[in-house]
């Protein structure tokens, strides 16, 4: 991604609405996440940057519902605090906080299995975005560390997977099924299946 941010990212941090156009193109999807995540893990960067090409390559469909994000994001757009910009932001890359709890138990390895409702904590501020919580998280957004450290005041550290968040960033534009077909190119490449 560079410096720039998303423009619906943008948005997000203004607290703007973010149009129909911009949001993530089918809520259901966003239970592939975390599946995808896991079969990404093991890869090569050059693995990894063929798989966002494959999901970039992914023909755009119609919708067949109005665009919506994750029922969590109304609840963090009236919250504040890094915490809350950091839960919108991942709801905008249409991730609810199951989906985050899951992905960020992958990414750790386990090592921080929390429950989605202590993610909803975080989002609403009554527990602490820490560093090490925000380096756990920064791997699934496409934002450089420093970049993201700004914004939330909060540096993270930790884990680095370089291009999991393109990843993801090009899976918030697919629909289920081809989100479903992202996940068993990259488990095929890593021999997960």
């Amino acid at each position: 991604m560079g410096e720039k941010l998303h423009e619906s990212d943008r948005l997000v941090l203004a607290g703007q609405p973010v149009p129909a156009d911009l949001m993530p193109h089918d809520r259901l999807a966003g239970g592939e996440t975390p599946k995808i995540v896991r079969a990404v893990l093991p890869l090569s960067d050059e693995q990894r940057a063929e798989v966002r090409a494959f999901a970039d390559s992914l023909p755009r469909q119609q919708r067949m519902k109005p665009a919506e994000m994750p029922l969590s994001f109304d609840h963090f757009v009236r919250s504040e605090g890094p915490g809350a910009l950091v839960m919108r932001l991942l709801s905008n890359r249409n991730m609810d906080q199951s989906a985050v709890a899951r992905a960020v138990a992958e990414i750790t390895r386990g090592g921080r299995y929390w429950a989605a409702s202590t993610y909803a904590i975080v989002g609403t501020g009554r527990k602490e975005l820490t560093p090490d919580l925000l380096g756990d998280l920064a791997p699934l957004l496409d934002i450089p560390a420093d970049v993201l450290g700004t914004l939330t005041g909060v540096t993270p550290e930790g884990i680095a997977v370089p291009g999991l968040g393109e990843i993801i960033w090009a899976v918030r534009r697919l629909t289920r099924a081809q989100a479903e077909e992202v996940r068993g190119t990259a488990e095929a490449m890593s021999g997960s299946r």
